[in-house]
């Protein structure tokens, strides 16, 4: 018996010695495997980011990198951390800090992908995409014949569900302006004093006043621009008198955040009185060439400067004379 167990001792050390270089072979391609990144890309029509926003410690939205992976056990970290992580079925969601360059994955199994660096730096509310790249899992083949399966007339339907979202405008807030107005025109080329007031959102109205705060006294008569007075000749006395009133309402439009154009229509009355002379009794007479009364349009701009505001307009009392006027004055309330 002890001759027996001496001479199956050294077959027993070949086998073991041989069992193990087995396993050695066989186990090597199993510890060589290793996983890689297979790609990474922005998903421009992907508002996963934007719709569902995560904010970092700066108070600033994160980028979301979706890692697709089958295996479920990676780790991850980045230099500036990982804000939040949601793990999905076949997908892990990254909330990474805007400007994040790189990151390393970790597998329990498969070891460490280190410091990872991305094409560019990841933008706020904006969804990417990481492939891992997984080892090949080991596979058994059977010794009988695989069953191979045919499907004919199989009708394969792919639907895709877009979903559009309306960014939001902010409101606009109700603005007025009053502006004190100086005009200048007409035949007779005089000045007007004037108020212009608006108050509008993105579209509003505006009134504009002015007047030369004259008066042209009792009138006889009318007289032409060389002052025939039917037909006759008449002398004067030089002293002249004038009159006159402006007013326009409308509508005014946001064209720009400082920049406004408005227009409108309203009714203007303008008079020139010459005096005759004492021989011709004394009486002021109307100058029909420098007298106009009626329909009025106006046109103009607004510029804003914080509490400052200015305007530019033309007016017209019904194409026979014009009038240019300017004003300057303040913005009532602030955006």
């Amino acid at each position: 018996m002890k001759g027996n167990k001496m001479r199956h001792k050294p077959l027993t050390l070949l086998m073991a010695i041989a069992a193990n270089l087995l396993l050695a072979i066989f186990s090597e391609p199993l510890l060589a495997q290793e996983f890689s990144v297979g790609g990474f890309r922005d998903l421009p029509n992907d508002i996963s980011a934007f719709i569902n926003p995560v904010k970092d410690l700066n108070d600033e939205g994160c980028a979301l990198v979706k890692v697709i992976a089958v295996s479920p056990d990676f780790a991850f970290s980045t230099p500036l951390g990982i804000v939040k992580r949601i793990d999905k079925t076949g997908e892990t969601w990254l909330y990474l800090p805007r400007g994040s360059k790189k990151i390393t994955i970790k597998h329990a199994c498969w070891g460490v992908l280190r410091d990872y660096l991305f094409p560019t730096k990841l933008e706020s509310h904006k969804t990417y995409e990481l492939v891992i790249k997984e080892p090949l899992q080991n596979m058994m083949v059977a010794d009988s014949k695989p069953i191979v399966t045919t499907i004919r007339d199989t009708l394969v339907v792919t639907k895709i569900d877009t979903l559009i979202v309306k960014s939001e405008k902010p409101p606009v807030p109700l603005e007025s302006d009053i502006l004190a107005t100086a005009g200048y025109g007409g035949k007779a080329s005089y000045f007007n004093w004037g108020v212009l007031a608006t108050i509008m959102k993105r579209h509003g109205a505006f009134i504009h006043v002015s007047t030369d705060f004259g008066t042209t006294g009792h009138i006889v008569a009318t007289c032409s621009k060389t002052g025939l007075i039917d037909v006759a000749q008449r002398y004067y006395s030089g002293i002249t008198r004038r009159k006159s009133f402006m007013a326009t309402v409308g509508a005014i439009h946001r064209a720009g955040s400082r920049i406004a154009i408005f227009e409108g229509l309203g009714y203007s009355s303008n008079a020139l009185a010459w005096q005759l002379a004492k021989s011709e009794g004394g009486d002021f007479v109307k100058n029909s060439f420098f007298s106009h009364s009626g329909l009025t349009a106006e046109a103009g701009i607004m510029i804003r400067f914080n509490r400052m505001a200015v305007s530019a307009s033309v007016l017209t009392i019904k194409g026979s004379e014009w009038f240019a006027s300017i004003g300057v004055g303040i913005r009532l309330s602030k955006k």
